[in-house]
């Protein structure tokens, strides 16, 4: 029931009222705007990452059964890994479908205080959702590529213009659990690609033994290097009798 001229029911003002609390008393939480049709709620997370919470009120909705939903809102949540990428909404901020249903009943103010919370320890959150943690682990660069955050899978920008953008593959790229990656494969693979084939090694011709080698003559000798080598040999002669002559000379008696 909506209190006299303002545009929220009581359990919504009460639930902002809370919300704007919250935000006085943490500085990771900044109230930027709050309408008749809009609220918006900056967080900081664990992570020092940056989130844009935006609520909107819906249209009146009528359905067959003629009810009217005056007061349903939808939320919005973008991320960006720096504060300026969630004030200008740049390339570098992406949008995140986190599944709010559990809080589908609550009243908009607890809704955003419940989100606020989990995004602001967006480190512990993350173990429990996984698009969250997909989004915690994306370089900054590579967010320009993504266009949406999902359960399913991680929706880029590539997909919507006719062509796959391998480099950024998020069966690949996100889902590090469900790759089984094979190291002796990959490796193997990389020897073939990057590694040209063995050259041959220069091998020495083989060695030939021959079984009856040549016998080399000696050189010819003059006679004067005959007659030099016939005094020589008289000369050690000589000199081994005297030493056999000296040794027979001093023997004990």
């Amino acid at each position: 029931m909506m209190a006299s001229g303002n545009p929220f029911t009581k359990p919504e003002q009460r639930s902002l009222e809370l919300l704007q609390s919250i935000a006085e008393a943490n500085p990771w939480l900044e109230f930027v705007e709050q309408t008749e049709e809009r609220i918006e709620i900056h967080v900081r997370g664990q992570s020092r990452r940056w989130y844009s919470i935006e609520a909107k009120r819906a249209m009146a909705q009528h359905f067959l059964n003629h009810n009217i939903v005056h007061n349903a809102w939808s939320l919005e949540v973008q991320g960006g890994a720096r504060k300026r990428d969630i004030l200008h909404r740049n390339q570098y901020c992406a949008n995140l479908c986190l599944n709010l249903r559990q809080s589908a009943d609550l009243p908009v103010g607890d809704k955003i205080a419940a989100l606020c919370l989990s995004l602001h320890n967006d480190v512990t959150t993350a173990m429990n959702i996984h698009l969250l943690a997909q989004f915690l682990v994306c370089p900054r660069n590579d967010l320009a590529k993504v266009m949406i955050f999902q359960d399913e899978m991680v929706v880029l920008h590539s997909m919507f213009a006719g062509r796959d953008d391998e480099d950024l593959n998020p069966a690949t790229m996100f889902d590090i659990e469900d790759e089984q990656f094979n190291w002796d494969d990959s490796i193997r693979g990389t020897e073939q690609s990057e590694e040209g084939p063995d050259e041959p090694l220069e091998q020495e011709p083989p060695m030939v033994i021959e079984e009856n080698p040549p016998e080399h003559n000696p050189p010819f000798l003059t006679e004067e290097e005959i007659e030099e080598q016939r005094l020589w040999d008289v000369y050690e002669q000589q000199m081994e009798d005297l030493a056999r002559q000296d040794e027979w000379d001093n023997r004990a008696p």
